[in-house]
């Protein structure tokens, strides 16, 4: 018998994009954040909204206080900047319900693994390593913050690397 953690599955866009939700049964959860990502999909938006309305797709939104935590975290990987406000919606999310996350986006993959949130893959291989990220000056090789775009030295564009494994 399945557990209620293991029958909760929370989607992102690349889940709509790849057509997970229309192919089963099972029960998706999604945030508006998401949801607007893939209402350009004309096509499918209408089966979007039949899901919805057959109460086999839920929008909630997650708390404060799981959005805080999925954002340390982030900043402590380094993939703060790469995330976007829905991923950052989605990620909370999957915290709050306990619940596996459906993704093929790196850096969500990064920072669930930190937060012990399962994630399954649809079109990649999905992350191997949880890495830390860091930038740095390709020509003085100085390195900085996550949050730092322009070395302070040379005045040079700051590229991004993996400092180390995390787990």
């Amino acid at each position: 018998m399945q557990n209620s953690a293991s029958k909760k599955l929370v989607i992102d866009a690349s889940a709509f994009y790849s057509g997970v939700p229309f192919l089963n049964l099972s029960k998706y959860f999604t945030t508006n954040s998401i949801l607007s990502e893939v209402k350009h999909m004309n096509r499918r938006y209408g089966a979007i909204e039949f899901l919805i309305d057959s109460d086999k797709l839920k929008i909630l939104e997650p708390s404060k206080e799981c959005l805080d935590q999925v954002i340390k975290i982030a900043k402590k990987t380094g993939d703060y900047q790469r995330l976007s406000k829905a991923d950052f919606s989605i990620l909370a999310l999957a915290l709050q319900l306990n619940s596996k996350l459906i993704s093929d986006d790196y850096a969500v993959q990064n920072t669930a693994a930190l937060l012990k949130i399962p994630v399954v893959t649809i079109a990649t291989k999905g992350i191997t390593k949880v890495r830390r990220w860091i930038n740095f000056c390709s020509a003085c090789n100085k390195a900085y913050g996550p949050n730092i775009k322009q070395c302070g030295l040379c005045g040079n564009i700051l590229r991004r690397r993996f400092k180390s494994s995390l787990i």
